[in-house]
Order: C-alpha cells, then structure tokens, then sequence
C-alpha cells in the first residue's frame, strides 16, 4: 500500500542549510574592503615615491621648506622660491644659488600645475605649520595669479589646511560634490596620489609618454580677458600682502617671461599700490620665441638668461630683520618688517 506522507512531512525532514547567511557575508565583504583601503592607504605614498622622482623632490622640497628660518646659523636671508613648472624650467637653482651663497641662502618648493589658489592656500599653510624664510619668491603667470584652478585632490591633501576648507570651497566655486571630494582627499592618501600612480603607471606602459602629454598639455591664457585679470589681481594682491603680514614675512610675485601681452606693467603698478613687490624682469614680448620650449617654458639658453636678472634683482632687494616673538613661534625674528634694524642687502 502506498505511503501517504504529506510534503510538508518531507520539506520539514530535510536538514537546514549550514552555510553562511546573507549577513555574515556582507559583514565578510565590508571587512575586506576595509582592508583593501586601508591597504592602500598605507602603501599609496610608498608606491607614489618609488614610482615618481617628481614625488620624491616635491617631498623633499616640502620638508626643508617647512624647517625654513628667517636667518641661517650663519647670519643670511633665507629666501623660498616657489611656484610650478615655470619656476622649474626658467630658474637655474644650482646657478642662483651659487651667485647668492655670500648673501642670502636659496631655497625651493615648486609643483607642478599650480595656480594661485594652490599656492595661497599652501602658503598659508606651509606658514601656520613654522616655516619662516626671510623672503618668499612666488613664481606666477599673470593668467594664473587670477585663476580658479587648483591641483584638486593632490592640492587639498597636501597644500590646503583643515581649518581652510570653507574658504577654498568658497574661493574657487566648488559644488558639492568637488567640496566633499577636496574633505575627503585631505585626510585620505590614496584619493590624493591615485591620479599620480596612474599616470606614473602610464609612463611606464606608454612608449614616449611624457613627450606627448607636453605636446597635448593646455598652455593657453586661463583668464582671456584683461578686465577680468586686472580685477582678480586687486583682489588676490591684497590677501598676499595680508598673510605676509600677518607672519612676518615678505611675499613677492615674479611674473615669468612670456611671449604675448600679459598685462604684467599693470599687475605691478597694482602691486605697488598695494605694497607687494611685483618682478616684471621681462617685459612681454622681450624675449624671441627660440628662446622657449614650447613657447610658455624657457628653454635652458633662456633660464640662464632670466636666472641672471633674477640674480641681480635679489641682489637689490633690502631685506630687513628685527627681533620679535609674535609672528615667528619662537623664533625671535621677524622678517620683512619696516624696522631698519639689521637691513641686509640693497643696491
């Protein structure tokens, strides 16, 4: 006689699954994306250094620029040059240097693809965390001193303080997803050097990479128009001469050669106005193409001529030293103050 047992009989006899639950799983998933990124938090700037020269120069640039004093130990002007790829290519570091060593001692920190808004807020930064030269040479195009640009999230990481980010949101207009994205960057490795480790990777894979990237890079006027460009210079000369004040430092802006009209004669007759000592040592148009790369960087015939001028105005310039402890952190000195105690240089 057939059996009669129900199909819930049979369901109910079989044994429960022992594998793992859904839960168990996405708690397994999450651990390990946790360690994926702490992973590459920890290993990003290892591999970004092992990977990239450029890295390793900006690093170490970025260590002596911070332990900057306003005098050496033995008695002379510290002065910063800093910038991008226009300081690099149209300043000879070893030569100013050597010409400078009786007088002052030469430093640099330049990264690459840097505008002003960068460089304003590393400043800044760069002078809350101690440094204190003497004098800080900011190398700038007149387009890029009136730029919105920034080096996104390599700029927020290493340049951008904290305690700055809702002014750097506001200066340079970002939405909100750039602003949560430049938050994030300054805390997290990985988000500042990922697009680094990605095109130190392609230069690896890519045969003459860097030959086309230089040939495709956008070397173009950012600011087209003069009335724009002369109006962001009345309002960022200001805030130069504000933060060299407020630290004791003195700021100038040195405008690099440049083929066409920059209205650089207008930026310095602004700079004066204010009191921030704006460098035209080339007037537009001065310098021929051939002595170019690629008709925005010098080329080393060019640099050496620039270097030259660069040289001979430092020379000129009177750097004035006086003791006090407000602004230099336990330094005891303040530079670029109008106290005529300890001028060193001048004509």
């Amino acid at each position: 006689m057939p059996s009669s047992i129900s199909n819930s009989e049979v369901v109910g006899s079989l044994p429960s699954p022992s594998g793992p639950t859904a839960r168990t799983g996405i708690t397994l998933l999450l651990a390990g994306l946790a360690m994926l990124f702490l992973g590459l938090e920890l290993t990003s700037p290892l591999i970004l250094t092992r990977l990239s020269r450029i890295e390793r120069r900006v690093e170490s640039e970025t260590q002596a620029a911070k332990a900057l004093r306003p005098v050496t130990p033995d008695g002379r002007p510290t002065v910063l040059l800093a910038g991008n790829s226009l300081l690099i290519e149209g300043v000879e570091l070893d030569s100013l240097r050597d010409t400078l060593a009786p007088q002052y001692a030469v430093s640099r920190l330049a990264i690459e693809q840097t505008h002003y808004l960068d460089w304003y807020f590393g400043l800044r930064r760069l002078l809350e965390e101690g440094a204190r030269p003497s004098v800080i040479v900011l190398t700038l195009a007149t387009d890029q001193l009136a730029s919105r640009f920034t080096l996104g999230e390599s700029f927020a990481h290493r340049q951008m303080s904290a305690r700055d980010f809702a002014l750097v949101v506001k200066e340079a207009k970002l939405d909100k997803t750039s602003a949560s994205t430049y938050l994030f960057a300054h805390w997290s490795n990985w988000l500042a050097n990922k697009g680094f480790i990605r095109q130190d990777v392609l230069i690896l894979l890519v045969p003459h990479f860097r030959e086309l990237a230089a040939r495709i890079a956008d070397h173009g006027p950012h600011v087209n128009d003069p009335s724009v460009l002369l109006e962001m210079a009345r309002q960022r000369l200001p805030e130069l001469r504000d933060l060299a004040q407020t630290y004791g430092v003195t700021i100038v802006l040195l405008v690099p050669p440049t083929l066409r009209q920059d209205q650089s004669q207008q930026v310095q007759e602004l700079g004066n106005h204010v009191g921030v000592p704006v460098w035209v040592l080339v007037p537009p148009g001065e310098f021929p193409r051939d002595l170019f790369v690629d008709g925005f960087h010098l080329n080393p015939q060019g640099s050496e001529i620039f270097t030259a001028r660069l040289a001979d105005q430092i020379r000129k310039m009177p750097v004035r030293l006086s003791y006090n402890s407000t602004n230099d952190r336990g330094s005891g000195l303040k530079a670029g103050s109008t106290s005529d105690n300890n001028v060193v240089g001048g004509p």
